[in-house]
């Protein structure tokens, strides 16, 4: 459960990152815009690393695997989405998709 809680505050993080762009300067994060992102980040980090301990600690080395793959992958795949709706929102009006 404490990877799946951590997993959804990285992801709404990244949402709250997506809609501030269009909100602020660009590339720019206001003072309490870039504080609720880092704050997010930083307690899904604290909550995986606790999970990953306590699972090491328990020599459950599968489901440490398992969980902390999985999780590196969807932060993977939402960094890229992230990126590529960066690319779509700054491309021309008349620009299209190749």
């Amino acid at each position: 459960m404490a990877y799946a809680a951590a997993l959804l505050a990285a992801l709404d993080a990244f949402a709250d990152l997506l809609l501030a762009r269009g909100q602020s300067l660009p590339g720019r994060l206001g003072a309490a815009q870039g504080l609720k992102f880092g704050g997010k980040l930083a307690a899904a980090g604290i909550t995986v690393s606790s999970a990953g301990i306590v699972l090491a600690l328990d020599a459950n080395w599968f489901a440490l695997a398992a969980l902390s793959v999985t999780f590196a992958a969807v932060i993977v795949v939402a960094l890229f989405a992230m990126r590529r709706a960066g690319r779509s929102a700054s491309a021309p009006a008349g620009a299209t998709m190749a």
